[in-house]
C-alpha cells in the first residue's frame, strides 16, 4: 500500500500515505502527545515517553496497521487499525491524529479512507471509533466517510479539570445478514 493524495485546496497539496516504520515512531508519538496536551481527541492525559512509544510500537507490529501521511517535510497524519475486542470479534477500531501544521489539507479523510480499504481487505465486518465528544472534528471526519453514532458514554474520562463524554461510531463494511 502507497497512496499518492493530490487535493486541490487553492494550491495544489500533495502527499503520500505509507506503511509506517520503526524511524517513524519519534514523528508519530510527536503528534500524539501534541494531541494528548492540548486536545480532547484522546483521553489520554499523559504523554507517551520513549519506553512507553517503544511498547506501544511493538503492541502495533503484533495486532494492527499503523499507517503514515509523509510530504516533503516528513511524517504529517498517522491512522492506526487494530481488532477492538481480543474475544473473536469481527471488529477493529481506528484512530486518525494530523499534526494542527497540516489540518484542513485533508489527510485525516486520506488516512480514514486507507484504512477501511485495509479492513475491508483483510475481510473485516465493522470499524469504530471511541471520539471524545467534544472533538467535533473527529466526529465530523467520521460521518463523512459513513460512520454512524450508535451510542455515548457519559462522564467517560476525566481530562482538562473536567469529564468528558464520548461518543461510538461504526461503520459496517458488509451488509448484515
Amino acid at each position: 500500500m502507497c497512496s499518492n493524495w493530490v487535493l486541490a485546496t487553492g494550491a495544489k497539496t500533495t502527499f503520500s500515505i505509507r506503511p509506517a516504520t520503526r524511524e517513524d515512531l519519534k514523528a508519530v508519538m510527536g503528534i500524539y502527545n501534541w494531541a494528548v496536551n492540548q486536545t480532547f481527541a484522546t483521553i489520554d492525559s499523559e504523554p507517551l515517553g520513549t519506553e512507553e512509544a517503544a511498547a506501544w510500537w511493538e503492541a502495533h507490529e503484533k495486532r494492527s496497521k499503523l499507517i503514515v501521511s509523509t510530504d516533503e517535510g516528513g511524517v504529517n497524519g498517522w491512522a492506526r487499525l487494530f481488532p477492538w475486542n481480543q474475544r473473536g470479534f469481527d471488529i477493529v477500531e481506528d484512530l486518525v491524529y494530523v499534526d494542527p501544521v497540516h489540518h484542513g489539507r485533508g489527510i485525516g479523510r486520506a488516512l480514514l479512507a486507507e484504512l477501511i480499504t485495509e479492513a475491508r481487505g483483510l475481510g473485516y465486518r465493522t470499524i469504530v471509533a471511541s471520539i471524545a465528544t467534544d472533538n467535533r472534528a473527529g466526529l465530523e471526519l467520521h460521518s463523512k466517510l459513513g460512520f454512524e453514532v450508535v451510542g455515548t458514554i457519559r462522564d467517560a474520562a476525566h481530562k482538562f479539570d473536567r469529564w468528558m463524554d464520548i461518543t461510538l461510531v461504526q461503520l459496517a463494511l458488509e451488509g448484515r445478514g
